[in-house]
């Protein structure tokens, strides 16, 4: 999967559909969700994506709730929030 020039192998990918993303990049967890019962964002052409980024130790490197147009959005933002 190449996104906003960067490549994550499809053999680091453990869920990856419209709703959720889940998968490793540089040995980050990466963990983004549509599903997660906070609420719905306040403009309704965007949705609210829950966002986690860990590092190796279990060290959180970006969590956050964000309103983005999709779920490639909100991968950019998890990657560009972790610096990766």
């Amino acid at each position: 999967m190449k996104i906003a020039g960067r490549i994550i192998q499809t053999r680091n990918i453990t869920h990856n559909d419209e709703h959720t993303f889940s998968g490793y990049y540089k040995n980050h967890s990466i963990y983004v969700t549509d599903d997660h019962g906070h609420g719905k964002s306040k403009d309704i052409q965007l949705t609210r994506y829950h966002i986690e980024v860990t590092d190796p130790r279990g060290c959180y490197a970006c969590n956050s709730w964000e309103d983005l147009e999709d779920i490639n959005a909100a991968i950019i933002y998890a990657l560009d929030g972790a610096v990766l």
